[in-house]
C-alpha cells in the first residue's frame, strides 16, 4: 500500500509554541509584516492578540549590546540608505492584549518579557530584523472545537501523533529479515544483501537490519547506519558496508574500459564502494578537501599517477606533493563523513 504524506511540522508549535503560525487563509501578509500598528490583530502561541500600542526605543534607552547589534546589521551600508537601515531596525516596545485563544505566556520566557494586568496584556520587546508578527484578518477562521485561531492546538496534537506512529510503523518494519531496511520492499532470494549481525540500533532487542546490497540508494542507508552506529562504537570492527578511502579514477578522459580505480586507503581498502549506480568516485586530478594544515588544505591523493594532465583542470594528483598539503590518507573517507556531521549538527 502507497504511504500517505506525513503531516508538516514546520509550523507546528506542539514542542515550541514560538514556531506556530495560523494558515494561509488566516494571515494578511503572506509573510508576516516586523511592525504591527495598533489597532492589529496578531496570531501569537496559538492566540489572538489586540496591538494596544507601540513604543519606539528612544536613543537613551538603547544598551551598549543593542546599539553594538544594530551596528552590526548595517556595516556593509553607508550614506542616508545606513540611517534609514539603522531606523528600521530599531527594536521596539509591543504592548498586547488577549484576545481569543489560550494562554500560552510564562514569566521569564523571553528576556525583557513581562506580564502585567493578571496575565491579559503583555509587554515585550521586539526585533524587527528577527521576529515577524502574523496578522489576521476580520474576521478569522476558527475550529469547532474550542473557537480558536485555525490551525489549534489539538489539531497540531494530532498531526504529531500521527507523524510520530508513522514513524514507529517505519522503524519496526526494519526489524523484518526478509525485507530491506531503507526501501522496506521484500527481498528476493537473487538479490545481494548487506544485513549487520548486532543487535538493532533502530529497534533494541531486535536482529540488526537487512539492506539491499545492489541498490545504490539502499547501499547509502547501509554504509550511512555503520559509521553512524558500528563504527561510532568501535572503529576497528569489521566493516560490511564502508570503506575508509575515497576512490579516484584515473585516466578520466578515456573511455571506461580504459578507466582504472584506485582507492586511497591503499592496503587498507575494503573494496566496499557500493554499487556503480552508488559509486561517488573523485577524477584523479580532484582535490577532497578533508581539512587545513596551517594555511595548506589536507587531501587524499591516489599512489600512482596515471600522466592526465589539462591545463584547464589540472593534473593527476597521484605522487604529487609539489602543491603542497596534500597527503595519503587512509582514513579520508571517515574524516569526510565526521565533518559532514559536524557541518550539519552546527547547521
Amino acid at each position: 500500500m502507497e504511504d500517505r504524506t506525513l503531516p508538516s511540522l514546520y509550523r507546528n508549535g506542539v514542542q515550541n509554541p514560538d514556531r506556530w503560525a495560523p494558515s494561509s487563509e488566516n494571515q494578511r501578509d503572506p509573510v508576516g509584516c516586523s511592525h504591527p500598528e495598533p489597532g492589529d490583530l496578531l496570531a501569537w502561541r496559538y492566540a489572538a492578540w489586540l496591538v494596544e500600542d507601540v513604543r519606539l526605543y528612544l536613543d537613551v534607552d538603547l544598551t551598549d549590546e543593542q546599539r553594538d547589534r544594530i551596528d552590526a546589521s548595517v556595516k556593509h551600508l553607508s550614506g542616508d540608505q545606513r540611517t534609514l537601515t539603522w531606523e528600521r531596525h530599531r527594536p521596539f516596545h509591543l504592548i498586547l492584549r488577549h484576545h481569543n485563544g489560550p494562554l500560552i505566556v510564562k514569566d521569564g520566557w523571553e528576556p525583557l518579557f513581562k506580564r502585567i494586568r493578571e496575565g491579559r496584556e503583555i509587554s515585550l520587546t521586539s526585533w524587527p530584523d528577527v521576529r515577524r508578527w502574523y496578522r489576521l484578518p476580520d474576521p478569522y477562521q476558527t475550529c469547532s472545537c474550542h473557537g480558536h485561531i485555525w490551525p489549534c492546538q489539538d489539531v497540531d496534537r494530532a498531526a504529531v501523533a500521527e507523524h510520530q506512529l508513522r514513524k514507529m510503523d517505519r522503524l519496526m518494519a526494519t526489524t523484518d529479515p526478509g525485507r530491506c531496511a531503507c526501501c522496506r520492499e521484500l527481498i528476493t532470494l537473487r538479490q545481494k544483501t548487506v544485513t549487520f549481525p548486532e543487535e538493532s540500533e533502530f529497534v533494541p532487542g531486535f536482529q540488526g537490519p537487512t539492506f539491499h546490497a545492489g541498490r545504490a540508494v539502499c547501499w547509502g542507508a547501509a554504509e550511512k547506519y555503520e559509521r553512524r552506529f558500528r563504527l561510532a562504537k568501535n572503529p576497528d570492527i569489521s566493516r560490511l558496508a564502508s570503506c575508509p578511502g575515497v576512490q579516484f579514477i584515473h585516466e578520466h578522459h578515456g573511455m571506461p574500459t580504459d578507466q582504472r580505480l584506485e582507492c586511497s586507503a591503499g592496503q587498507l581498502c575494503t573494496g566496499l564502494h557500493g554499487p556503480a549506480g552508488y559509486r561517488r568516485d573523485a577524477p584523479c586530478w580532484h582535490k577532497v578537501i578533508i581539512g587545513n594544515h596551517g594555511d595548506q588544505p589536507v587531501y587524499p591523493r591516489p599512489e600512482r599517477d596515471c600522466g592526465y594532465y589539462r591545463p584547464d583542470i589540472g593534473r593527476c594528483l597521484g605522487g604529487d606533493l609539489s602543491q603542497g598539503g596534500s597527503s595519503i590518507n587512509p582514513v579520508a573517507a571517515d574524516l569526510l563523513w565526521e565533518n559532514q556531521q559536524r557541518s550539519r549538527r552546527a547547521a
